[in-house]
C-alpha cells in the first residue's frame, strides 16, 4: 500500500486555485493541475476523486482559513467596535486576495444536492455567530446596541459581499471603518423639516 505525503494536498489544491483562479471550473483539468503541481496524475487520483472533490477540498481549505483568521482577528480587537472592523477588514482582505472563490462557492452552491455538507457553511455559520458575539459585547461595554442581532449579522455580512464583489477598487484604506461606522449609526437619517 502506498503512502500519502502530507504536503502534496496542500501543493495540488494551491496549484488548483491558482489555475481555478485564471480559468474557468471547465476549463480546468486534472491533467493541468497534475503538471502545475509536479505530480503525476495518478498521484493526484490519488488525493482526490475527481475535479469536483478537489474542487470541495478547496473550499473547504479555505473556509477553515477564513474561519481561523476571523477568530484571531476578533480575539485581537480591543473593544465591539474594533471587534467589527476586525471582522469585516479579515473578509475583505481574504477575499481581495482570492479573487475567484466567490465563483468557485456559487458554483458549489449550485451543485450542492438536498442533505450534501456544504464546504463553505461553516465559516457561513461562524461568521454570523461572531458578528453575535461582538454585537453582545458592544451592548455589554455600551458601544452600542444592535435592536436585531441575528438580521443585523447577516446583514453586514451580505453586504461586505456586496462590497468584495462589487466595491470600487483600489480599496480605500479606511474601507473597513467606514462600512462599520455606516452600519452602526445607519446610512441615513430622517428628513428635516
Amino acid at each position: 500500500m502506498r503512502t500519502k505525503t502530507p504536503d502534496l494536498p496542500e501543493r495540488m489544491l494551491d496549484t488548483a486555485a491558482r489555475l481555478f483562479g485564471a480559468r474557468r471550473f471547465h476549463e480546468v483539468r486534472m491533467d493541468d493541475v497534475a503538471a502545475e503541481a509536479g505530480v503525476s496524475k495518478g498521484t493526484l487520483y490519488r488525493y482526490f476523486r475527481d475535479k469536483d472533490e478537489m474542487y470541495l477540498a478547496l473550499l473547504g481549505r479555505a473556509s477553515d482559513q477564513l474561519v481561523q483568521l476571523l477568530r484571531a482577528r476578533v480575539a485581537e480587537a480591543d473593544g465591539a467596535r474594533a471587534g467589527l472592523v476586525a471582522i469585516v477588514d479579515s473578509v475583505i482582505t481574504f477575499f481581495d486576495a482570492q479573487p475567484h472563490l466567490f465563483d468557485l462557492i456559487q458554483r458549489a452552491e449550485a451543485l450542492q444536492g438536498p442533505g450534501e455538507a456544504f464546504p463553505w457553511q461553516p465559516v457561513r455559520d461562524e461568521g454570523v455567530r461572531l458578528v453575535g458575539e461582538v454585537f453582545r459585547d458592544g451592548q455589554t461595554r455600551g458601544e452600542f446596541v444592535v435592536r436585531d442581532p441575528e438580521l443585523a449579522a447577516l446583514m453586514l455580512l451580505g453586504g461586505m459581499r456586496a462590497v468584495v464583489r462589487f466595491g470600487k477598487r483600489p480599496r480605500p484604506v479606511n474601507l473597513a471603518e467606514r462600512i462599520v461606522d455606516n452600519f452602526l449609526r445607519g446610512v441615513a437619517r430622517d428628513a428635516v423639516g
